[in-house]
């Protein structure tokens, strides 16, 4: 018997058949979809940020390459005093010169070129037991009613202030010379001002009681993390005490640092003494050309750099005079090597006051010069750095080589019409003194530098 389904019924399976249709629609077709269109969502997105990010990368690749140049020059500048390799037959040549031109006569013992961690130096403070007079007298002064100022103490604080002397000396130039990481001992009476003998310490003695530096042993885990090549050499010597002097002076001179690391000088004859000069002498790997430069070193040649800035060899293009000059600076053309403008103090060899500004159009750079009683200061920054770091305060102190400040610019005629580095320097002059700027080697047509002052104290001079 066939059951006939009514219109109720079939309508009723229509609706329920069209409900699974749905449901196995949605659960194997729509949602498969779904999840493959929120993958390529995400994939999108990812996309578009990897995109975004390369294209920040590459709209800072001007940037980035304004700072490898700033980089690379900083490494050179701090690394210039240093030799790129230690070859000791030049450094026989030069030793043998700085004896004959100083007037000694002497032999030179090197002992073997070691790798090792520059070794460090502990000082220990040592004062004066008081005199056994100082108990009576201050019994005198308490009797007396004298206060805690009274003579007494002021002689007692002169013979601790006389004998702390060396110790302070000892931590000025251990300070100073941290970062040439030398070693510092003692040395006899002897004076140089020279930056190399920072590194040599005169210990005088003052009624039989000095300093003392005793040699810290480094941890073991710390050796050999930092190490680089260096020789001593013994420097036996005889001659006048004159032509000693004129010959740590000459060491203090050279371009490489050469340090001191002792003195012992004895009396030979009435009008002659010999002795001992220890000295150190550091090579460190160079980023630039002066290694190659440095090993073709020909008796013939002209060596050393004639242009501060430079990092490569002496071209003789330009002298600056750095006797008379407090300040230097310099812009170039954009495409050079180097950053188109640096700013420094003239007698600073490790170029710890070089900032550094690279541009391909305008750079700006202010220095501001100041003076508090009799003492002057200075500060000024670029773009990418500023000389002191604390740039709120009057800034950096410096002593003025002449009766007026001197500024020395070296530039350069432009390349092609497209080269368009200038340099713009504001200077604020708040001393007593006439700032003269010297600027050498400008375009005739289109100059690269120009001054902004208070011109009633600024001197601006093309040479």
């Amino acid at each position: 018997m066939i059951m006939k389904m009514s219109n109720r019924e079939k309508i009723m399976l229509y609706i329920l058949g069209i409900i699974l249709i749905g449901i196995g629609y949605y659960q194997f077709i729509y949602s498969v979809q779904m999840e493959k269109i929120d993958e390529r969502i995400q994939k999108e997105s990812q996309i578009k940020q990897k995109y975004n990010e390369a294209m920040n990368t590459i709209g800072s690749m001007g940037d980035r390459k304004s700072d490898v140049k700033i980089l690379k020059a900083k490494i050179g500048d701090e690394a210039l005093p240093f030799y790129p390799t230690i070859s000791e037959e030049h450094i026989i040549l030069e030793l043998d010169k700085l004896l004959s031109d100083s007037g000694l006569k002497g032999g030179i013992k090197f002992d073997p070129i070691v790798s090792n961690s520059v070794e460090n130096s502990k000082k220990e403070d040592k004062s004066l037991s008081e005199s056994s007079i100082q108990g009576i007298v201050d019994k005198y002064d308490d009797v007396t009613g004298k206060n805690d100022n009274s003579e007494s103490n002021s002689l007692n604080d002169s013979n601790k202030n006389t004998t702390n002397a060396n110790n302070e000396n000892f931590k000025s130039n251990d300070t100073k010379n941290n970062n040439n990481s030398s070693n510092n001992t003692n040395t006899s009476n002897s004076s140089s001002d020279n930056n190399n003998s920072k590194n040599s310490n005169t210990t005088n003695t003052n009624g039989g009681n000095s300093g003392s530096t005793n040699v810290d042993t480094s941890n073991s885990k710390d050796k050999g993390k930092n190490t680089v090549h260096y020789l001593k050499c013994a420097v036996s010597f005889e001659g006048s005490y004159d032509a000693l002097n004129k010959l740590l002076n000459t060491i203090g001179k050279n371009e490489k640092k050469i340090v001191v690391n002792s003195l012992n000088v004895s009396e030979d004859t009435l009008d002659s003494i010999k002795g001992t000069l220890n000295l150190e002498i550091y090579s460190i790997p160079k980023i630039n050309d002066e290694l190659e430069s440095y090993l073709k070193w020909d008796l013939k040649n002209t060596y050393g750099k004639s242009v501060p800035f430079s990092t490569g060899a002496a071209s003789g293009n330009v002298q600056v005079n750095n006797d008379t000059n407090d300040f230097v600076a310099s812009v170039r053309y954009a495409n050079s090597d180097l950053p188109t403008v640096m700013v420094g103090k003239s007698d600073d060899p490790l170029k710890t006051s070089y900032v550094y500004g690279d541009s391909d159009l305008k750079e700006e750079v202010e220095m501001i010069l100041t003076q508090d009683g009799d003492k002057y200061y200075c500060k000024y920054k670029t773009s990418n750095g500023k000389y002191p770091v604390n740039y709120d305060g009057l800034g950096a102190e410096f002593v003025p080589k002449s009766n007026n400040i001197v500024i020395d610019v070296l530039s350069q005629s432009r390349i092609s019409s497209n080269d368009k580095s200038e340099l713009v320097f504001k200077i604020i002059n708040k001393t007593d003194k006439l700032v003269n700027v010297n600027v050498n080697g400008d375009d005739k047509s289109n100059p690269r530098v120009s001054v902004d002052g208070n011109g009633s104290n600024i001197s601006v001079n093309q040479k």
